[in-house]
């Protein structure tokens, strides 16, 4: 054979060689793939997350770090040229930098002219908020020409390929936007010092974040983490500015510092030309019982009372403390009320052991009313209404009313009422009146407690009479509350072990009622242990 014969016919083959490993090359080799990919008439210039709903998520969205998310991946293609249709979409998904989704695809523009410098959604996406997605080795090809309505992506794979495709390995991170976002934790009770940590996502990477903090105009701070003392406890607006490199985003949120007192108020404005305004504090909630209080008003006012009495119009500001030394302050305004103007005349209690007899002189009606009265007992703050007595119309210069209350607890020493006037929309109060109840303080006692106040193992009930056997009742009280009752069908005059029948008795004051064949007595016991 020649030699010129054998030379072609070996460089023949070596090309051939050549031709196979290029193409084994490019099949195992993305990057070789790609570069088969020329035109690039369509590119990928980014991606976004969306909610379900496809809208751009905001600010104002309220998801925390680690929520699951359910909603859509965005694209946006750019390039040279609209000459394209049904699109064959090809792609990788990364969550935080691990590879969760392998050769996804979706055709893109079916039967339809693709668009440039859009957002366009691609599918159906769920992920963690505060997850980093990646999308990467992308990969498209796309049919030329006009779109031919009807049509749609026939499946291919990403080796079926001609000049009109493209692709891109390191791909994007699907973004969402700028959200600052913080968290906050208190180091105790009472401890106004609160650690503030961001919890930032979204914006532009490589996510280099730099944070400026503002603490209700109270001060400032830079930095991820900081700490900051408040004067008091209470609700503060706090700003948190974050920024990205690219973008720059401000949110404002109320936090609460405990304990934040829920305090619950009844104010009746002062009557004209008078100083007859009240402030009652109705309930106090949070924080750690007692509850001690400061009042500060006009002209000099101030009270260490709960209540107050006898005002002017004027603003009044009270703080509220607890046993831990957290406090709160709120203001209160109390203005003139020309409803208050009605004239109460004269308001007398009457008492004997039964019942509590109220009787008040006003100016003779001129208008439908009716009037509720109200009671107290153990002091002039939890006022409940008792009874109702209908106004009388026309009557002379003054009119007289009179009420009998009997449901008073028999074993408390005093009792607030006061008279609300009633007449439609408008309304009267009358001075607050207190009673002390025969039914206690002038029965001379038959019975003692002992030790008292209790400070040990054992509390004795002895009878101090000349006569007395049994039964006897005896019922158990702590401020109101139903302890417990006991029966003794036959008893003499031994003493009565009173932890005996009820050993876990609670601190504090205890009421012991007794009802014996001498009749009814109450006791207080101061109870230490």
């Amino acid at each position: 054979m020649d030699n010129s014969n054998l030379d072609m016919s070996l460089i023949k083959h070596i090309r051939r060689f050549i031709l196979i490993a290029i193409t084994a090359i490019a099949i195992t080799d993305p990057y070789i793939l790609f570069a088969d990919c020329p035109q690039n008439n369509f590119t990928v210039t980014g991606f976004q997350l969306r909610d379900q709903n496809g809208n751009p998520f905001s600010v104002t969205d309220d998801y925390k770090l680690g929520d699951q998310v359910n909603g859509e991946l965005w694209v946006m293609l750019g390039g040279s040229s609209t000459n394209g249709y049904n699109m064959r979409f090809f792609f990788d998904v990364y969550i935080n930098g691990t590879k969760t989704q392998e050769d996804q695809y979706n055709c893109l523009f079916p039967g339809r002219q693709a668009q440039q410098n859009v957002w366009w959604p691609v599918r159906d996406f769920s992920w963690k908020w505060g997850d980093v997605v990646d999308i990467k080795d992308i990969f498209i090809h796309w049919d030329t020409g006009s779109a031919q309505p009807g049509t749609s992506c026939i499946v291919s794979d990403k080796n079926n390929i001609n000049s009109q495709c493209y692709g891109n390995l390191n791909g994007y991170t699907a973004a969402v936007p700028l959200f600052p976002k913080f968290n906050f934790l208190s180091n105790g009770i009472c401890n106004t010092t609160i650690q503030f940590s961001s919890q930032t996502i979204g914006g532009t990477p490589p996510f280099n974040y730099t944070f400026a903090w503002d603490f209700a105009g109270l001060g400032t701070a830079i930095g991820t983490n900081p700490l900051f003392n408040f004067p008091s406890s209470g609700t503060y607006t706090i700003g948190l500015t974050a920024n990205d490199g690219t973008t720059i985003t401000t949110i404002y949120k109320d936090i609460f510092i405990d304990p934040n007192f829920g305090i619950q108020v009844d104010i009746f404005p002062t009557k004209i030309n008078e100083d007859s305004g009240i402030i009652y504090v109705q309930s106090v909630t949070g924080g750690t019982p007692p509850y001690t209080f400061s009042w500060v008003g006009p002209n000099g006012f101030t009270s260490s009372s709960r209540d107050i009495f006898n005002l002017s119009d004027g603003v009044y500001t009270l703080t509220v403390t607890d046993t831990n030394g957290c406090n709160q302050t709120v203001s209160y305004e109390l203005d003139i009320a020309s409803v208050l103007s009605f004239t109460w005349e004269s308001i007398e209690l009457f008492n004997d052991f039964d019942q509590t007899t109220i009787r008040w002189t006003v100016p003779s009606e001129t208008e439908d009313c009716y009037y509720e009265i109200e009671r107290s007992h153990g002091d002039a703050s939890n006022f409940v209404p008792v009874g109702l007595v209908p106004g009388e119309v026309g009557q002379g210069t003054s009119t007289v009313y009179e009420y009998s209350d009997s449901s008073f607890p028999r074993f408390e020493d005093s009792f607030y009422y006061r008279i609300v006037r009633r007449s439609g929309e408008q309304s009267s109060i009358s001075p607050v009146k207190m009673i002390q109840s025969k039914g206690n303080s002038e029965r001379k006692n038959s019975w003692i407690l002992y030790p008292n106040p209790a400070h040990g193992d054992n509390v004795y009930l002895k009878y101090l009479g000349e006569h007395n056997s049994g039964p006897l009742q005896i019922d158990i009280y702590n401020t109101g509350t139903f302890l417990g009752s006991f029966r003794i069908p036959s008893f003499s005059s031994e003493r009565i072990d009173l932890k005996s029948l009820l050993p876990n008795l609670p601190k504090g004051l205890i009421l012991i009622r007794i009802q014996s064949e001498t009749g009814i007595e109450t006791i207080q016991l101061i109870n230490r242990n």
